[in-house]
């Protein structure tokens, strides 16, 4: 019975956790490939980041496919290896700070630079508190998998030889929760902030404000699993089921912001040449706003037959025009 139990609790977690991270894998290509065909005039910082996430992504998911054929084909039938430890999954930390780190920075860079205009402080606060908080996470989480690594070299290493390391992953993982929510809580709050009540900037507000929720939510799902496997059972590898999976969210994260502005650009496009025939201009009242005045507001309903856009604050000059001509009898 214990040794059923070991085999679902240890291979059974290994297999779900890896092909799900596999999966994730596979929806990442698509967003390579999305990034790529969609030519964007990114800058070298950029495109270094970008680069740099993938060598990272692809390295990890060869070594955890590695590590399922360990299990699967080359120790097959030998139960010593379910309580061995395995330089594959302990090296995991290592791919998932420094995929993350980056990532989170590239976020709240993002944050400090539409904040930093109206409140400087305030976004150079938030940016270098998101920093240590970034930095602490590296250290703790390449100080885990540095230990668990030195463990391995001993070459009679077993799971039991982890739980001295569980208060360190509890920290790694609580300083990785806490600045994914202040990068996620900063950046929904500053595009809040920005909001102009024109519907096609608010549109595209609300847009970004989604991606960052929906970037954020696994993320922090994934993590408070791990930290709550570790704790219940950190001698299995039920763990697993959500460590392999992390670097993939965090990438994920990255290229859906990176790719959001296509689908931007598609929606601005649609808005700024969308076609009417009738329009309906309040010019008389746009005209008593800019004088400061309060009158009644009688509307001119003009037949469009092609397509102009005027920005707001001509709109009084222009409704001088129209009004002549009204009044004159020529059609509009």
């Amino acid at each position: 019975m214990t040794y059923c139990t070991s085999i679902a609790e240890t291979l059974g977690a290994v297999q779900i956790g890896v092909l799900f991270s596999t999966f994730l894998f596979g929806i990442l290509f698509m967003q390579w490939v999305a990034y790529f065909t969609s030519k964007y005039n990114d800058g070298w910082t950029i495109r270094a980041l970008v680069y740099w996430v993938m060598i990272l992504d692809i390295t990890h998911v060869a070594i955890s496919w590695e590590y399922l054929w360990m299990y699967t084909v080359d120790n097959f039938g030998n139960a010593l290896t379910l309580y061995a430890a395995h330089w594959q999954y302990d090296s995991g930390p290592i791919f998932i700070v420094l995929t993350a780190a980056p990532t989170q920075f590239f976020l709240v860079n993002r944050t400090r630079k539409m904040l930093g205009r109206q409140h400087p402080l305030l976004a150079n606060c938030i940016f270098g508190f998101t920093c240590v908080l970034g930095l602490t996470q590296v250290i703790l989480g390449l100080f885990m998998s540095g230990s668990l690594l030195a463990l391995d070299a001993s070459g009679t290493a077993t799971t039991q030889g982890y739980l001295k390391y569980v208060p360190v992953s509890v920290a790694w993982e609580s300083v990785a929760i806490a600045t994914d929510m202040t990068v996620m809580i900063s950046l929904v709050a500053t595009l809040m902030y920005r909001r102009t009540g024109f519907k096609q900037s608010d549109w595209m507000v609300y847009n970004l404000v989604l991606v960052a929720i929906e970037c954020a939510v696994p993320v922090t799902i994934f993590t408070i699993g791990h930290i709550t496997c570790v704790i219940a059972s950190p001698t299995t590898a039920m763990h697993q089921l959500f460590a392999w999976s992390q670097a993939r969210l965090y990438s994920n994260t990255l290229f859906l912001n990176l790719n959001e502005r296509s689908k931007l650009r598609r929606g601005q496009d649609t808005t700024s040449h969308g076609s009417s025939n009738v329009k309906e201009v309040n010019l008389l009242s746009a005209m008593d706003r800019g004088a400061g005045r309060s009158m009644s507001r009688p509307q001119v309903h003009i037949d469009v037959t092609r397509e102009e856009h005027y920005a707001m604050e001509t709109m009084s000059n222009k409704g001088n025009e129209v009004d002549a001509d009204f009044k004159s009898g020529h059609p509009v």
